[in-house]
């Protein structure tokens, strides 16, 4: 398929990534899993994974991948699930326990990875992490990304929400609990915040939509869409603007563009202005940058990519909004479970 976004280099970049962070990001390495995730998911999103990730190079990254899952141990039944990384070495050899314990954005990016490298999840110790989920979940319906923290917001809803999801287990969420706490986070204009009464950011809109797309709860908690469309769309200025009187960034090509997407207001987005600002964050060695001029980064590179494929349907294969996964992969969970229920 013809397309305008320069894919070889793209696809390389990604590649080098998954190899070998660039300079700036390599602070990021103790969220190593977060960051294969993505590079896999923007590589999925050009069409190029089977060339640039093949067969012997998949079977290495799974194992990676499972080699993080933390390992059953006396009192640790509340840290299991997947660690962000090997940063810190062998679980044996890790006394670092804030790096040998799971989070749920770890897990779900984990479980995200080796649904897009083909695993089936086998080996994946499901009542382990459903079991965290659980302990995660906070009274006021929010969680915590991991035990002894006082973080709390959306963000780790939708970790939750897309890992019960995947795992086609709900049975460590308490719905209710998180459809009235998102709820109570839609804000006077119709955006959506961290918690109640702050600021609407575009980040968090999609965690909101996101997590009440998955639960079956959007129409739910939002009876009338149009305030909360209406905030998304508005807060196109080429790009998109992830809160009020900031510079149009990239990453709300997903964030915001995948929210209008499943809010079904696709046909009000300026799709040329969309893409065209995108196209102007390409970086000529590879990869998509928040804003032009800048150094590009694996997250912007694979949310930009991945929000310009909404609008250019014809020229990239189709990502899902709910799940940073392509729709080929959550179609086909739809399609077991079906089965399933038959």
């Amino acid at each position: 398929m013809a397309t305008t976004l320069s894919i070889d280099k793209h696809a390389r970049y990604f590649k080098h990534c998954l190899t070998m962070l660039p300079a700036e990001t390599v602070s990021l390495d103790a969220t190593r899993m977060t960051l294969t995730h993505i590079c896999l998911a923007g590589l999925a999103a050009l069409g190029r994974l089977d060339e640039m990730v093949p067969a012997g190079k998949r079977t290495e990254m799974v194992e990676w991948i499972y080699a993080q899952q933390i390992p059953a141990a006396p009192g640790n039944a509340a840290y299991r699930g997947f660690r962000g990384g090997s940063l810190f070495g062998p679980h044996d050899k890790c006394e670092y326990v804030p790096a040998n314990s799971g989070n749920v954005a770890a897990t779900y990016s984990a479980l995200s990875a080796l649904l897009i490298l083909g695993d089936d999840l086998s080996r994946v110790d499901k009542k382990a992490i459903v079991h965290v989920l659980k302990q995660l979940q906070q009274p006021s319906g929010t969680f915590v990304p991991h035990p002894g923290t006082t973080e709390r917001d959306p963000r780790f809803i939708f970790c939750a929400c897309a890992i019960s999801y995947i795992l086609d287990d709900w049975s460590g969420v308490d719905k209710d609990a998180a459809t009235r706490y998102i709820a109570g986070c839609v804000n006077f204009d119709g955006g959506m915040t961290q918690a109640p009464l702050q600021e609407s950011h575009g980040g968090h809109l999609y965690c909101c939509v996101a997590s009440l797309s998955l639960m079956g709860t959007l129409d739910a908690a939002l009876p009338d869409r149009t305030r909360t469309l209406q905030w998304a769309i508005l807060h196109q200025n080429g790009g998109y603007q992830g809160r009020t009187n900031k510079a149009p960034d990239t990453c709300y090509s997903f964030w915001i563009g995948a929210s209008v997407e499943m809010l079904g207001g696709h046909e009000l987005v300026n799709a040329d202005e969309i893409t065209a600002f995108i196209q102007q964050c390409e970086t000529a060695y590879g990869g998509v940058s928040k804003t032009p001029g800048v150094r590009p980064d694996p997250l912007h590179s694979a949310l930009g990519i991945t929000g310009y494929g909404f609008y250019r349907p014809e020229e990239l294969p189709r990502m899902s909004p709910e799940l940073l996964l392509p729709e080929a992969i959550v179609q086909g969970l739809r399609a077991t479970r079906s089965k399933c229920a038959v």
